[in-house]
């Protein structure tokens, strides 16, 4: 009996112990502190097109290991299921971090 309950301790401390606070990992929310231009993907007859983020936007997204924020900048539909093919469109963009603020 006391080993069963030393052997279930000792399982429930792996347990508690492999689940990590990974926040890098969970969306937060990010806010353009300067103005930022980049081209994007759009899909359709458009392709390409000019993107300016202004001051102040606010958009979800993660943070990277290399000094980029992952923005989400379109939500993700059935276009996009059947990648790549003419109308798929950029749902995601790599940010530098210092054009981006979190949002408490």
């Amino acid at each position: 009996m006391k080993y069963f309950k030393q052997i279930c301790l000792f399982l429930l401390a792996i347990t508690f112990f492999s689940c990590s606070s990974d926040d890098e990992s969970r969306p937060s929310e990010y806010e353009f502190v300067k103005e930022y231009s980049t081209t994007v993907t759009v899909g359709g007859f458009v392709g390409i097109a000019q993107r300016n983020f202004q001051i102040g936007e606010v958009y979800k997204g993660t943070k990277q290991g290399n000094g980029t924020i992952s923005i989400r900048i379109a939500e993700h539909s059935e276009l996009n299921d059947d990648c790549p093919n003419s109308w798929c469109y950029q749902e995601l963009l790599d940010v530098p971090q210092e054009f981006l603020k979190s949002v408490e």
